[in-house]
């Protein structure tokens, strides 16, 4: 059998997977254009953890509380290091009582794997990259909740929701019901393409990462392991970090941080009118105010949007007021643009 990636090869000749990971087609006419669309998630691996301690360790070892996700409910999560610095950043779901999943960029998958296997080794609980036992759907649009529910028989009514038959889960990202991942078993894939293609249409899943980015949901990738505290992707404020949870690895730094430090740098969302592709901007890349030679912040993701590129990026408060924020050598200067959740404003 032909694996996922191969089988979509065949179905869309001209598709690809770019340098930055994101799977890129040109779509098939499709009469739910407007309505439903879908992508292969190809920017994102897995890492499964299985055995009775599952959610025991990694209460112990992630910024999430365990305590909440089960196979009903989700979260956003991260693995920091002991100075509080994310190695990996993460969706969190279960299969079923004794089975985790981490969906998380597939460029962290095999240093988070290893990382977080040198201390389950006393836990009732194994860890894998398992980024090629899964692979990732995204599904969106004002009929996604229907069609998944058409086909599966189920499908999450609320945001970090999940529904799983212990095998495929699905979660909801949005309050709105119109934006879904769905992780299914690489068997699967084939199949479940096939069906709900049928009424959506394909698109780049970079396409994805600019909802993410106007979502203002930060991720880590290879380029910015150990660069960001959680609370400088805004995690605190989006549900992937819980502070009454007990200790973690890191965790005297960011509570720190959040009781008795001031936050330096933290998650914008803006836009460059510029002419240059997104793909020119590698994650972690140092941007400046006016024509200061000292980085105020780093680049955390960025697609190509019209004319112009969207972004998210940490910088300081202090450079984002100048209104002059911008890359080394480049004339254009950053837009900030809002971000969908409340940011608490600096003391």
């Amino acid at each position: 059998m032909n694996t996922f990636w191969e089988f979509l090869a065949v179905q869309y000749p001209a598709s690809s997977i770019s340098s930055k990971g994101y799977w890129r087609v040109t779509s098939k006419p499709s009469k739910a254009e407007s309505d439903c669309h879908i992508t292969a998630l190809s920017q994102y691996g897995f890492l499964a953890v299985e055995g009775p301690d599952s959610s025991k360790f990694l209460q112990g070892q992630t910024t999430c509380d365990w305590r909440k996700i089960d196979i009903e409910n989700a979260s956003l999560g991260s693995y920091c290091n002991i100075k509080g610095r994310m190695v990996i950043s993460f969706i969190a779901g279960m299969r079923d009582g004794e089975s985790a999943l981490l969906r998380l960029r597939s460029d962290t998958a095999d240093t988070g794997c290893a990382t977080l296997a040198k201390y389950i080794v006393f836990s009732k609980a194994k860890i894998r990259n398992a980024t090629n036992e899964y692979i990732g759907l995204g599904i969106s649009g004002k009929c996604a909740r229907e069609q998944l529910q058409q086909y599966f028989g189920f499908a999450p009514t609320a945001m970090m929701r999940q529904a799983t038959d212990g095998e495929t889960t699905l979660v909801q990202l949005d309050s709105d019901g119109e934006r879904f991942e769905c992780w299914a078993p690489a068997a699967s894939a084939n199949a479940i393409w096939t069906a709900l293609s049928e009424n959506a249409c394909a698109i780049d899943s970079c396409e994805w990462e600019a909802l993410n980015i106007a979502a203002g949901i930060g991720e880590i990738c290879a380029d910015t392991q150990d660069m960001f505290i959680p609370q400088m992707l805004n995690h605190q404020l989006i549900g992937g970090v819980s502070f009454n949870k007990g200790c973690y690895t890191g965790q005297e730094i960011v509570a720190r941080m959040q009781y008795r430090a001031k936050l330096k740098r933290r998650l914008y969302r803006g836009i460059l009118n510029t002419s240059t592709n997104a793909a020119d901007y590698k994650p972690g890349t140092d941007l400046f105010s006016d024509d200061g030679t000292q980085s105020i912040g780093n680049l955390v993701s960025a697609v190509t949007r019209g004319t112009g590129v969207e972004l998210l990026a940490v910088l300081t408060d202090e450079a984002v007021a100048t209104n002059q924020v911008h890359f080394a050598g480049e004339a254009a200067t950053l837009e900030i643009l809002d971000l969908p959740y409340s940011v608490p404003t600096a003391d």
